[in-house]
C-alpha cells in the first residue's frame, strides 16, 4: 500500500472512531437531563429569553433555603475536627474536605431539566429536598419580610411526583400523593379543597374526565371550594408527563406567584 493510500486509510479509522465517541456522549447526556416519570422538583416560569438567568437564579435560592432547611439533617461536618495536637496545616485540610463536601452535597440537591418550551423551567429536586416545602418557605418569607430575592422567576410551582401522562398512572399516583392530605383524617374532619389542572402540549387528557378522577380519589367528605380552599392540588400535564402536588395557602400566596405576592405587597404600602 502507498503512504498516500495509507494515509487516507488511518484518517477514515480516525474519523470513525472520532464520531462513534461524540454519539456515545450525546446520547449520555440526553438520557440525564429528560422530563420523565418519578421525580420530583419544581416548575419555574419566566420571561422569554431568560430562561438561563431564571436557572442560574433558581440554584442560588434554592441552595440557601436548603441549607437553612435541611443541613443540620444532613449529617455533622465538623466530626474528627477537634482533635487536640492537630497543627494548622492538618485543620485547614479538614476544613478544605468539608468545604468540598458541601459543595458536592449542594450540586447533587437540583438538576436543571430542559422543558423544549419557551418561559418554563423545570428543577429536578433530588432527597433529602422536599419541592413543596422548600418553594413554601420561600414565598411565606416573601409574603413576610417584602423582601424579594428574585428577578427572573416569576412562579414556582412545586411538583411531588411525576408519572406518564395516561389516566391509569395518574389515578395511580394521586392515590399515592393524596392518601396523607385526606385519608388519614378523623372521619369527621373535613377538608375544602380545589383541583386545578394545566395541560400543555398535550391532546390527550381531558380536562373534565381529570378533574372528575380525581375528585372522586379524595371522596365525598371532602368539600370543594374553588374561592379560598385549604388545599389545592395541582394536576399539571405537560407534553407527556404528569405531576402532582398538595399545596397550602394557595390563595394567600397569589397561586405561589411571586411577581403577584410582591405588587400586593407594595400596593399595601401606597
Amino acid at each position: 500500500m502507498s503512504k498516500r493510500n495509507r494515509d487516507n486509510s488511518d484518517s477514515g479509522k480516525t474519523h470513525k472512531k472520532h464520531k462513534v465517541k461524540s454519539w456515545h456522549k450525546r446520547k449520555q447526556n440526553k438520557k440525564n437531563t429528560t422530563l420523565g416519570p418519578n421525580i420530583s422538583g419544581i416548575f419555574v416560569s419566566c420571561n422569554q429569553a431568560k430562561e438561563s438567568l431564571c436557572v442560574s437564579e433558581c440554584y442560588d435560592l434554592f441552595n440557601e433555603y436548603a441549607d437553612k432547611i435541611y443541613t443540620a439533617n444532613e449529617g455533622s461536618d465538623k466530626e474528627g475536627s477537634d482533635n487536640e495536637g492537630s497543627d494548622n496545616d492538618v485543620e485547614s485540610s479538614i476544613a478544605k474536605e468539608i468545604a468540598q463536601m458541601k459543595e458536592s452535597r449542594k450540586s447533587r440537591r437540583f438538576v436543571s431539566i430542559p422543558t423544549g418550551t419557551n418561559c418554563v423551567v423545570f428543577i429536578k429536586t433530588n432527597p433529602p429536598i422536599n419541592p413543596i416545602e422548600l418553594v413554601h418557605s420561600i414565598l411565606i418569607d416573601l409574603h413576610n419580610t417584602g423582601k424579594k430575592k428574585t428577578r427572573f422567576s416569576m412562579r414556582m410551582i412545586p411538583i411531588t411526583k411525576t408519572c406518564y401522562a395516561n389516566m391509569n398512572d395518574i389515578k395511580r399516583m394521586a392515590g399515592e400523593i393524596l392518601k396523607p392530605r385526606f385519608h388519614l383524617l378523623k372521619d369527621d374532619q373535613q377538608i375544602e379543597y380545589a383541583i386545578i389542572p394545566n395541560i400543555r402540549n398535550n391532546n390527550v387528557i381531558d380536562r373534565m374526565e381529570l378533574i372528575n378522577a380525581i375528585a372522586e380519589l379524595v371522596g365525598d367528605q371532602h368539600k370543594v371550594n374553588l374561592v379560598d380552599p385549604k388545599l389545592v392540588i395541582i394536576v399539571d400535564v405537560f407534553m407527556n408527563i404528569c405531576g402532582m402536588s398538595v399545596l397550602e395557602d394557595y390563595t394567600k400566596l397569589k397561586k405561589y406567584n411571586i411577581e403577584k405576592i410582591f405588587e400586593e405587597l407594595n400596593k399595601g404600602e401606597k
